[in-house]
């Protein structure tokens, strides 16, 4: 017969197992649960090599400002990333009101993290050769119009994801047709005739040989002859109405994600595997034990 010891140590080692394999069973969701999160953060660029830093609004400049330096304002939580792009467009008109249809002409995008919290957007390559837009905006979605839809004014899908923006440029002047000089006509002067010696030369006032004398009518020469007037359209003294264009709404932060979120599935499913396998032997050591104790009392 069994000893008490043998007894009592299967019994034991059934609720040992039942113990351990209980807890494993739920670890990977409480490990996906503790996971922390990113929160916003603000976000500061410049245009000028470093010079001036701003949090938003509109992108100062003459010339188009296609790089960009983005840093984040804060410390973020190890982890977390933080998306930011940087778009080309050329436009219709020199700001946003007046843009008209957009094409989009280059983008770039960048992940800041907190070893990474610095870095250059550059789109150089896809300048606006006339009147262009350019936008700074939070995450990598790409408004090129097969991605998502180009900005249209009054609307546009970045909505409050736009960071900041610039516009601005001329208008492109189309090129003039070559006409060709035509040639002047080369005329030679008809030689001059010389009366023969002796031939009296008439002159004003030499009666005519049937004894009327011919008299010289004045011929009215081109500055003599009045010019018709014409009325000069008087220009309007009210003057036009500034334009006031509405400019888009602006977000000086930045939302995060987890660089990676949830719990490792292959890890997730050997617990889970180890977990059943001392559910298994706990239960069948506590049934064996149960039976056994059953048949010696019997």
């Amino acid at each position: 017969m069994p000893s008490l010891f043998h007894r009592r140590s299967r019994s034991a080692a059934a609720v040992l197992g039942l113990a351990v394999a209980l807890p494993l069973c739920g670890a990977g969701s409480a490990h996906a649960h503790d996971a922390h999160s990113c929160d916003r953060i603000g976000i500061e660029y410049t245009s000028d090599r470093g010079q001036h830093w701003f949090n938003g609004g509109v992108i100062a400049g003459e010339a188009p400002a296609t790089r960009v330096d983005v840093r984040l304002k804060g410390e973020p939580a190890e982890g977390c990333q933080y998306v930011v792009s940087l778009a080309s467009y050329s436009t219709e008109g020199p700001n946003w009101a007046s843009s008209g249809t957009q094409k989009f002409l280059g983008w770039d995008s960048v992940v800041l993290t907190k070893d990474l919290a610095q870095t250059v957007l550059d789109v150089s390559a896809s300048t606006p050769e006339c009147f262009g837009q350019i936008d700074l905006y939070s995450g990598d979605r790409k408004y090129d119009g097969t991605d998502a839809p180009v900005p249209h004014y009054p609307d546009s899908q970045i909505g409050s994801h736009l960071i900041a923006h610039w516009n601005g440029g001329a208008a492109c002047t189309p090129a003039s047709p070559v006409t060709p000089t035509p040639e002047a006509p080369t005329t030679t002067p008809p030689p001059a005739t010389t009366p023969p010696p002796g031939t009296p030369t008439p002159s004003a006032g030499t009666p005519s040989p049937s004894g009327t004398p011919t008299a010289t009518s004045p011929v009215p020469t081109p500055s003599e002859t009045p010019a018709e007037s014409t009325p000069t359209p008087s220009a309007s003294t009210t003057p036009p109405a500034a334009a006031t264009p509405d400019e888009p709404p602006t977000d000086s932060t930045v939302p995060g994600t987890l660089a990676s979120t949830g719990s490792d599935s292959t890890a997730t499913l050997v617990t889970t595997l180890a977990a059943t396998v001392l559910v298994a032997v706990g239960v069948g050591l506590y049934v064996f034990t149960r039976r056994r104790r059953q048949g010696l009392a019997d």
